[in-house]
């Protein structure tokens, strides 16, 4: 048994820290998204390819940013972008 934990310790670490890196790779910038999505964002819209290819490339950083509380478009233009939305604490 404290095998088992041990291992699942171990594993819940590596993948907070894949998460991490990603978001340190990703370049996080709300304004940059905001600049290309901010109404879809907010009222679930139709996105543009630009505001896809740029909500593509904040996803890793998406949980980071407070304002995302003030997106209730976002799971919506996730969708029509065809991304999945990542599950926030």
């Amino acid at each position: 048994m404290k095998m088992v934990s041990g291992v699942l310790v171990a594993a819940t670490m590596v993948a907070v820290m894949v998460v991490l890196v990603a978001a340190e790779e990703a370049n996080c910038d709300v304004n940059l998204l905001l600049g290309a999505c901010e109404m879809e964002l907010k009222e679930g819209g139709m996105p543009s390819e630009k505001c896809c290819g740029i909500l593509t490339e904040q996803l890793p950083c998406i949980c980071g940013y407070p304002e995302r509380h003030d997106w209730p478009g976002i799971t919506k233009t996730c969708g029509f972008c065809d991304v999945p939305f990542p599950p926030c604490p």
